[in-house]
């Protein structure tokens, strides 16, 4: 991902820059002692100045060359200066370009916006071989620039490299404003490559951000319904992608406050079990009397909607009331787990008709149908003398076959489509 963002960027970069980079060399500045040129037949800049000796480059080439050299001052900076230059072979000297008999006249640099007395220059084919270029004026004082080379090749490092160095020859060779360097087309051209990479960055973030949260709410949705709620805590472990330390839970307690009003001794296992001994973050919750948007407010951030079991008439009937079915099936696209122990469980599936003789119908609920979460019912707690209760009830033996009876050691696993038996023993069909 970022090799293709550093490939755009500098693409943007080049073609802002338009005619900026067409005429612009590579810079060196300030290079202390003597200085090795690459490549010599390649434009390059050596910003340099003279503090009371002369100045030695080398070029070493293992075949012939064109050497192009042209010697020039910033006219703000030194308006007097005149440089001069031999070139040796070896140790013989073969040329001389003489600053002090040279014509200096006024040249523009575009690139950098700048203005320079430009002095003799020299252009010549050269065969392989080891040259020295001494450059030196009358005092040996003073700045200067040394141009080599003709050919305009532009890499990233070299785009990079004057983008690093052009504020600092503004602002210590030429002593303008660094600001300055802002106007140039190669500031402008920065400045327009930066502001184009920022929005292609941002772009590119609302597209990943987007196509995350197009996978997450179209991912799977993932249920555990039990009927002894954390005698399940194996399998329950096992679906968990993170530390049980980094897990919040939202403990829905609404089907058992009943129980507790019944009997204030009560306390939900489930709960401690999930707190004290897993080490769950978990947070009781109750929604009964609650609106939507505070049941959503309360279970967003959590990363499992455990819903204990009690009272299944009072339990569907508060959900009811909040809209608790619109909110869990957002959340579930969202990636959420839902638990359900019991009644939890029954409420999650078509009809909660399962319940009717084993809970009381405190709240006089008529209609009977659940969730719908998973296609089909589901019977708790099942003993071997259940079988003839639930063929009372149930007549069709189609409709027992989609019935799912789950003992204390078993759950359902739904995972998006795929629907499993886990635990203890093997599915029960009546």
């Amino acid at each position: 991902m970022k090799k293709y963002v550093f490939v755009i960027f500098f693409s943007l970069f080049l073609f802002i820059s338009g005619n900026a980079f067409a005429h612009a060399p590579d810079l060196v500045y300030l290079r202390a002692g003597d200085v090795q040129i690459n490549n010599p037949e390649i434009s390059q800049a050596f910003y340099d100045e003279l503090k009371g000796q002369l100045k030695n480059y080398f070029i070493n080439s293992d075949k012939s060359f064109e050497l192009y050299i042209n010697l020039l001052v910033p006219e703000a900076e030194n308006p007097n200066g005149k440089y001069s230059a031999k070139i040796f072979q070896g140790e013989e000297q073969i040329f001389e370009l003489d600053g002090n008999s040279a014509e200096w006249k006024e040249y523009y640099e575009n690139f950098g916006r700048d203005y320079y007395l430009r002095g003799p220059e020299l252009d010549k084919r050269l065969p392989a071989g080891n040259y020295k270029i001494e450059v030196y004026s009358k005092d040996n004082l003073g700045k200067y620039v040394l141009v080599i080379g003709k050919k305009e090749i532009f890499t990233w490092q070299n785009i990079l490299n004057t983008f690093w160095q052009l504020p600092l020859l503004k602002l210590q060779f030429f002593k303008t404003d660094v600001l300055q360097f802002f106007l140039t087309p190669f500031g402008i051209a920065g400045v327009g490559a930066i502001g184009g990479l920022l929005i292609f960055i941002a772009i590119i973030y609302w597209l990943v951000g987007a196509i995350k949260t197009f996978i997450k709410h179209n991912q799977a949705k993932t249920l555990l319904l039990t009927s002894a709620g954390m005698q399940m805590k194996n399998e329950i472990i096992k679906l968990l992608q993170k530390p049980a330390y980094d897990i919040t839970v939202a403990f829905i307690s609404t089907a058992h406050k009943i129980r507790k009003e019944q009997d204030p001794d009560y306390s939900n296992e489930d709960l401690h079990i999930m707190r004290d001994e897993m080490g769950f973050n978990v947070q009781e919750v109750d929604i009964d009397g609650k609106k939507e948007s505070e049941v959503m407010e309360l279970l967003k951030l959590k990363d499992i909607i455990f819903v204990a079991g009690g009272n299944t008439f009072y339990l569907l009937n508060a959900m009811r009331k909040c809209n608790f079915e619109r909110v869990i099936r957002k959340l579930l696209k969202e990636g959420k787990v839902y638990i359900g122990a019991s009644a939890g469980s029954i409420v999650a599936g078509k009809t909660i008709k399962t319940a009717a003789g084993f809970d009381e119908n405190l709240v006089r609920l008529k209609n009977l149908k659940g969730l719908n979460l998973v296609p089909f019912d589901i019977f708790v707690h099942y003993q071997p003398e259940h079988a003839e209760l639930i063929k009372q009830k149930i007549k069709s033996d189609r409709k027992r076959k989609k019935l799912k009876i789950l003992t204390d050691e078993q759950a359902i696993l739904v995972q998006g489509r795929e629907v499993s038996l886990i635990g203890e023993g093997e599915a029960i069909v009546i």
